[in-house]
């Protein structure tokens, strides 16, 4: 159950929204030509891959305390290449630079969190911290939560988070903590996303 309500959780968020090289040492930004065709290349040849697998390189799954991602630009393309092979379809000039844009020089975190009723998120905050440097997000979008496994669980609600934060001045080598906090700042949970071995 846990496996196929990440499947629709990623799933959904797309809607809404290999192996590495020798030289892949961090984060990729700013994709080049030759990282473009790998994205690509990763995004179709993995139809048939479980969602949760393909976003492994990019996911923290801390089980009852949520699961996070990052949309990278490779990840974002890897998606949109993915989608497309899909619906027996190749990706144009124009759907791989809007893609790019979208996610160029921001990073967006995904997350999912459990509480027991439906607004239980609605006034998450997050932080990023990467050594002794905190970063607030931009923006973020807390909908309210849906019924988890038909309510019968306790907590009985997931609510899927976005939250947004400028890319600018943030080593793709470092490790980035995302903290999700309440109202009141309290800590809610963490996520700890090593760049380095993203692409």
């Amino acid at each position: 159950m846990r496996r196929l309500f990440l499947t629709l959780l990623v799933s959904v968020y797309w809607v809404g929204f290999s192996i590495a090289p020798s030289d892949a040492h961090a984060m990729m930004q700013k994709l080049s030509p030759e990282q473009r065709d790998e994205a690509i290349k990763y995004g179709k040849r993995s139809v048939r891959t479980e969602v949760p697998e393909f976003i492994k390189e990019w996911s923290v799954d801390n089980g009852n305390n949520g699961f996070a991602f990052i949309y990278t630009e490779f990840l974002a393309l890897a998606f949109a290449a993915r989608q497309a092979a899909l619906q027996s379809s190749e990706l144009n000039n124009f759907d791989i630079e809007d893609t790019l844009a979208k996610s160029s020089g921001k990073f967006v975190f995904k997350v999912s969190l459990f509480g027991n009723t439906d607004s239980f998120s609605k006034d998450y905050t997050a932080v990023i911290r990467v050594g002794d440097k905190t970063f607030p997000s931009t923006y973020w979008n807390n909908p309210p939560g849906e019924t988890y496994e038909n309510g019968k669980t306790k907590p009985a609600f997931v609510a899927d988070s976005d939250f947004y934060f400028p890319s600018e001045g943030i080593d793709p080598n470092s490790v980035v903590l995302l903290v999700v906090q309440d109202k009141d700042g309290k800590e809610v949970s963490k996520f700890s996303f090593n760049l380095g071995k993203m692409r």
